[in-house]
């Protein structure tokens, strides 16, 4: 008890508290990079949006063999109902926030630890940087579609994972219709399938309970290999010339494989000098409020807890994926490869933020399963600790960032 309210009671308010010091910020920004033509959609009316939609799909079918009717689907909608600037950024903070719980939801139903996915949340929450200078920031501009995908993509494997542990297979309507939605909006997307059916492996029972097995992958596999098969078929004849498109095995491969995936980590704007960094305000909120979460889970507590080691590993391994496939893709793109910097990331770095967020779970559930040892329990409360911290020092590098911002003609409106 800490004055009257249980400490079960306090840990999850505090540490929905820093998450929503760290995203909020969002709410500050004016209107960036494609967002400054989108925002206009809802002046063209829904009739004339939807054919300007329709449209678009079939260029992007035409021109650059991508299929992407959800994506439409999604820009339609969203920048109709997101007719302000102050309702979207909003709604940004907002997914932002929905994606950090979604996470860590994950690491709870797969180690079963609160102080897992607690510390899950805070370390991808000291990723969640607002970019500056780059102008592809997956958080806070592009109509929030890479945060938007990210959510489908992590509640259709929630629902597989349902599924396959003996829940009804009526939820295999609505997982497919979620990872359908996030697969034909962003091709990232469909990348990140391996990782889904690692996770689940790894979760889930026996491959001998092959019925189980069938309704949770079939929903997931099926859309993925018809949407594979209608970019080929769409590609086949498509002349590549636009440079974001192109594959250049010859380039600086690993040179902006670097600075995608170093992009990733907390603090890659800072080390490079891309973002301010106000000392006294990430001291106040690590005292003010990372301090309190720290004593609130206390994570030198003695109680060990039976994480089976092939699960943290393919929690390290699900992660890696999710940061260095996105990464080896910005690696072979003509375009990046001209194009990024040391510190800032292509636009899908969100999908990175996950996959670090869970090599960082993976860690501390090796920690937290050899928690009678000495040595696993002090590193499990340092890593706590330093992901604490982090997340505070990134909550106020967001909002002194955002605060140096003057908005101009793109601004609130």
């Amino acid at each position: 008890m800490f004055l009257g309210i249980p400490v079960r009671t306090l840990r999850p308010a505090l540490l929905s508290l820093l998450i929503t010091v760290t995203l909020l910020p969002i709410m500050g920004l004016p209107y960036s990079a494609d967002d400054t033509v989108n925002r206009n959609w809802p002046t063209v009316g829904l009739p004339d949006a939807i054919d300007a939609g329709v449209n678009i799909s079939r260029e992007w079918m035409a021109s650059q063999g991508r299929f992407f009717p959800g994506g439409a689907l999604y820009g339609i909608t969203m920048w109709s109902l997101l007719d302000s600037r102050a309702a979207y950024m909003t709604y940004l903070a907002l997914m932002g926030i929905l994606l950090v719980a979604l996470v860590a939801y994950v690491a709870w139903r797969a180690t079963r630890s609160g102080q897992v996915a607690a510390l899950t949340a805070v370390a991808l929450g000291a990723t969640m940087q607002v970019r500056l200078g780059g102008g592809f920031d997956g958080l806070a501009s592009f109509g929030g579609l890479v945060t938007y995908t990210l959510v489908l993509v992590i509640i259709a494997g929630l629902l597989a994972a349902h599924v396959l542990r003996g829940g009804s297979t009526w939820f295999t309507i609505p997982m497919a219709l979620a990872w359908s939605l996030a697969i034909t909006a962003y091709e990232v997307s469909l990348l990140m399938l391996p990782a889904i059916l690692l996770l689940l492996y790894v979760t889930g029972p026996s491959l001998r309970r092959w019925a189980r097995w069938a309704w949770a992958t079939v929903p997931l596999v099926v859309p993925a290999a018809l949407q594979l098969g209608v970019t080929l078929y769409l590609r086949r004849d498509v002349p590549v010339t636009a440079p974001a498109y192109q594959v250049d095995l010859d380039g600086p491969v690993g040179t902006t494989f670097g600075k995608q995936f170093t992009a990733a980590l907390p603090f890659a704007q800072e080390g490079w000098g891309i973002a301010p960094i106000n000392p006294t305000l990430s001291l106040l909120l690590i005292v003010a409020i990372g301090i309190p979460v720290f004593l609130a889970w206390r994570p030198w507590a003695n109680g060990r807890v039976a994480i089976p080691d092939r699960l943290a590993v393919g929690l390290v391994a699900a992660g890696l994926w999710a940061w260095i496939v996105p990464s080896m893709l910005a690696a072979v793109t003509v375009r990046w490869q001209m194009e990024l910097v040391w510190g800032q990331g292509y636009v899908y770095l969100p999908y990175e933020f996950v996959g670090f967020a869970l090599v960082m779970t993976g860690i501390a559930a090796l920690l937290r399963a050899r928690a009678h040892a000495p040595w696993a329990r002090a590193a499990f409360v340092v890593l706590f600790a330093v992901m604490v911290a982090a997340c505070a020092v990134t909550a106020g590098m967001n909002i002194f960032a955002v605060g140096t911002i003057v908005p101009g003609p793109a601004g609130p409106g």
